[in-house]
């Protein structure tokens, strides 16, 4: 009796976007421009831009180690 041969079926590659609700900006001096803003508004607030996988421009709080 022949196997039956079923393959799983194929699932398309969806980036895991993090960035999904976060406010991109196209170039990295627009998001330093609202970084300073908003350190302006916020004086203990320190935030850094970093380029996202998407190859948009976001802001953190988060440090690099190292």
């Amino acid at each position: 009796m022949p196997r039956r041969h079923k393959p799983a079926k194929h699932t398309p590659f969806h980036f895991a976007s993090s960035e999904q609700n976060k406010t991109r900006y196209p170039t990295k001096q627009a998001a330093e421009k609202a970084a300073e803003l908003s350190m302006l508004q916020k004086p203990d607030l320190e935030l850094r831009v970093y380029q996202g996988i998407d190859g948009g421009w976001y802001l953190t709080r988060q440090t690099i180690d190292g």
